[in-house]
């Protein structure tokens, strides 16, 4: 076989079979580098991964130089091949480097080997945190290696990423130590602190060991130092940018380095820096829990500063902020007044939170407001307890039952660390201040009232009341312009002191009894009501007001009374309501007018049993008389007449008001009402008489009529055939209320003898005719009659409706029509004598015999024209 020759090492070589090369040129003894260096050359300008075959490669290489320049140069994905790569670097420089003659570039190159070896296992550690976010871990360790320590810990600070922090503070911390307060500082204020590792202090206020050093080599601090020195003594020369960012790190973070350990105002000021940074971004409560952070990391002398963030926190979140945009920050909340603060604390309570949040946030506000920055007058002169009671005042009228809470957590039964107002003059002078300055539920003011404290040194003995009595009435009377405002009053109660506070409880006492007594009855006033001194018209509209709501109101029928003895009740309470010697809330009312007013609610709510037996039962008072008695009944049938939506007397308000009628015993008053339901029930219900055309005819229209015969009028017109009945047309006018007037009866009949002739009954117009000309001739033959009634209008109505008929020419029987003519000329003024004797003659000249008189009617009116007057 032929030997190889360089001729052929260099074809192999230019056509990259480097192991043909490889063995040419051992076998001519050839340097092996330069086929090793090709080999590694074509991999990384193929840009393969890196596998452990071409880090061998590296390894065949006796060049040291150059296998330390790629050992610096080269970045693997795989961090086990980077650090084999690392290590192989540094094995390689050690070659170099003896105790006295120490090359500076083969010292600085292991420097940086080993400082890359440092920061790979760095980022070994670091780069769980970061794959997320990081395509490569070739390209991220690249990054990394190379970059100043400091500003990628303020990177890794300012992401929150406290895994990446504590690695470099860990093992790095020769070189990030003296700016450990600057990078930390610029962790976001919006995370949790508890999520780094930060300073703390020990119990002598030094810095304490809060992160422990932990080289990746032993000798790792001092070939930093010694490196550093060397540089500086061989003066490395730096790439522009690279000179222009290590400056702008140095004036950021390393122009001011704080040794180890620092004194405890710098960690204090340190933190108080990121709760300041959190509250200048309205951040209130993250501000907050870096001040509680601190404490728990033994920074002393914060707890001030705590409670004033805590106390910003519950009033930002307790409030609602009219515009949402706008953030309060500490600075501004130590200017708003304390009230204000209290407001907002108090902003979204209600009735299950009221006692809770007094005890959690208003008491311990109120221990807060004395010692403010912020000089508060209302605080100074009256003391905090004032903005609670300011707020209470204030609060009632809208909010009653929280008072009521509030206050019941006061009574002095309860144990005074459990009490929310412990002052008992404070306590009456708030009950009584709300009692009567507000309109609440009578059941609210009762329990506010039995929070009321009983005073030990109150006066016992009979004198000492009289003339507290007398000083009482005086002192109730001047309160009453002090009532518009519960604060106005609460401020003048001021002065008085647990005597007087004790005289005004008693009285408010009697007046709760007295609103107790009304409301229960839907009568309610409020208690500032009894301060007052009504008039006699006052009273009497509350009586009134009383008995007519007490069962619910008229329009329900009393329903909500059960039974007759809640109105037995009622009229005990009224009577009760009077007083003795008329001292009470119907004083100036007589007795009899109470009783008045009872019994005409009673009516009004249709119990006729319980009101026949109260008024003539044998058991009855007979402080109402029976005509008095009479009248209430007649008012009360009447309101139910007049209610009515229909004539039916046997349901609805008819039947009440026939019924309310039955209580007593007949009389003329109650049978003319009687009469005139019947009448309206015949009218309306039987007859159907309408108002006009679509509008049915109401009872009260029957009522309120000024001419009751326009109705019997319409009736006549729309029932057909009506006059064929006259007994039962003119009994219903009677019931109407004509029954002594006769001449009413004569227009009915004329009435009904006209509506007779529209429909051709000429027999019964005639009789009709004949009817209402004897009760005209019975007036004018009885002197009392003709006083009363004007008979001009009763012949006009008589003469007028004879004419009619003696006219007919339809009428064919000729004696009754000379009859009706004779009777009309009977009655007819003079002046129509003429005009009736023009219809005779015509009649006359029509009948053939018109002298022979043997068809007149024995009694008729033509009989006794015609015979010889009598001497």
């Amino acid at each position: 076989m032929d030997r190889s020759t360089p001729k052929d090492f260099l074809f192999h070589f230019s056509q990259g079979n480097y192991q043909a090369a490889l063995d040419i040129c051992k076998e001519l003894e050839l340097d092996t580098d330069v086929v090793y260096k090709a080999q590694w050359a074509h991999v990384a300008t193929q840009k393969e991964e890196l596998t452990p075959e071409h880090v061998d490669l590296l390894k065949q290489v006796e060049d040291d130089a150059w296998v330390v320049a790629q050992c610096l140069e080269v970045i693997a994905n795989d961090w086990g091949l980077q650090h084999t790569i690392l290590k192989l670097g540094v094995l390689r420089t050690e070659h170099h480097i003896s105790g006295s003659t120490t090359d500076s570039v083969w010292s600085q190159s292991q420097m940086y080997l080993n400082d890359y070896l440092d920061r790979l296992e760095t980022f070994i550690e670091i780069w769980p945190s970061l794959k997320s976010t990081v395509e490569s871990f070739g390209s991220a360790y690249a990054d990394f290696r190379d970059s100043n320590l400091v500003a990628l810990a303020v990177d890794y600070a300012r992401q929150g990423n406290s895994v990446a922090l504590r690695s470099i503070f860990a093992h790095h911390q020769v070189a990030v130590w003296p700016c450990r307060f600057a990078i930390l500082a610029e962790i976001p204020e919006t995370m949790s602190p508890d999520q780094f590792d930060l300073p703390r202090m020990t119990d002598d206020e030094e810095e304490d060991v809060w992160m422990t050093d932990e080289p990746w080599r032993e000798t790792s601090t001092e070939e930093y130092d010694q490196t550093m020195t060397l540089a500086a003594a061989e003066g490395m020369v730096y790439a522009p940018e690279h000179t222009n960012y290590l400056s702008w790190v140095h004036s950021q973070w390393l122009s001011s380095p704080i040794e180890f350990p620092t004194t405890a105002d710098t960690v204090r000021k340190w933190y108080l820096s990121k709760a300041a940074a959190a509250d200048k971004m309205g951040l209130c409560d993250q501000a907050l829990e870096w001040v509680r952070y601190a404490r728990l990391m033994g920074v002393r002398g914060l707890e001030q500063k705590e409670a004033q963030y805590d106390w910003l926190c519950k009033y930002v979140y307790s409030c609602d902020l009219t515009d949402k945009t706008v953030t309060v920050r500490l600075e501004e909340f130590e200017q708003i007044p304390s009230y204000e603060v209290l407001e907002g604390l108090l902003q979204h309570t209600n009735e299950s939170r009221i006692v809770s949040d007094m005890k959690q946030l208003v008491l311990p506000w109120l221990s807060v407001c004395a010692h403010r920055t912020l000089v508060d007058e209302e605080v100074e002169e009256s003391g905090p307890e004032t903005l609670l009671y300011r707020w209470l005042l204030g609060t009632a009228d809208e909010h009653l039952d929280w008072v009521c809470l509030v206050l019941e957590q006061s009574t002095p039964t309860l144990p005074d660390e459990e009490r929310i107002i412990k002052n008992d003059r404070d306590l009456a002078r708030l009950a009584i201040a709300v009692l009567y300055s507000t309109d609440g539920p009578i059941e609210l003011l009762v329990r506010i009232f039995e929070c009321l404290p009983v005073f030990d040194d109150a006066v016992e003995n009979d004198a000492d009341r009289t003339e507290q009595k007398q000083a009482r009435e005086v002192d109730m009377v001047s309160l009453l312009p002090l009532t518009e405002t519960a604060l106005g009053l609460f401020t003048a109660l001021e002065p008085m002191d647990a005597q007087g506070l004790t005289q005004i409880m008693d009285t408010l006492q009697n007046h709760l009894s007295s609103a107790e007594v009304l409301a229960r009855y839907h009568a309610g006033v409020p208690l500032r009501w009894f301060l007052k001194n009504h008039s006699a018209e006052e009273q009497r509209q509350l009586c009134t007001r009383m008995a007519s709501q007490a069962a619910g109101g008229v329009e329900t029928g009393g329903r909500q009374f059960d039974s007759d003895d809640d109105w037995r009740e009622l009229l005990v309470d009224m009577m009760d309501l009077h007083g003795i010697d008329g001292i009470g809330v119907f004083g100036l009312l007589s007795r009899t007018e109470i009783f008045e007013t009872f019994f005409t609610s009673l009516l009004r709510c249709g119990r006729f049993r319980l009101a026949k037996d109260l008024m003539v039962g044998p058991g009855r008072d007979k402080t109402l008389d029976i005509g008095r008695a009479e009248q209430l009944v007649i008012d009360a049938e009447q309101e139910f007449f007049d209610n009515a939506t229909t004539g039916n007397m046997y349901s609805g308000n008819m039947k009440l008001a026939m019924d309310c009628l039955k209580i007593l015993p007949p009389t003329d008053l109650v049978n003319e009402e009687m009469e005139l339901i019947e009448a309206t029930h015949t009218l309306i219900y039987e007859y159907r008489v309408i108002d006009r055309p679509g509008i049915e005819l109401m009872p009260i229209q029957v009522r309120q009529s000024s001419n009751r015969l326009d109705l019997i009028a319409k009736l006549i017109h729309t029932r057909r055939g009506i006059y064929k009945q006259p007994e039962k047309v003119l009994t219903l006018a009677k019931k109407l209320g004509y029954q002594d007037d006769r001449a009413a009866g004569v227009k009915v009949l004329a009435m009904l003898a006209n509506e007779a002739l529209v429909d051709e009954e000429y027999d019964i117009a005639y009789k009709l005719c004949r009817e209402t000309v004897q009760e005209v001739r019975a007036i004018s033959s009885d002197p009392q009659l003709r006083r009363r009634h004007n008979l001009g209008e009763v012949s006009e109505a008589a003469w007028q409706t004879c004419f009619s008929l003696g006219k007919l020419s339809n009428y064919t029987d000729y004696p009754r029509r000379y009859d009706v003519l004779a009777m009309a000329l009977e009655l007819s003024p003079v002046k129509h004598v003429r005009d009736v004797l023009a219809v005779w003659r015509q009649l006359d000249k029509e009948h053939p015999n018109p002298s022979q008189l043997d068809f007149i009617t024995p009694g008729s009116a033509l009989l006794s024209l015609l015979l010889p007057v009598q001497p």
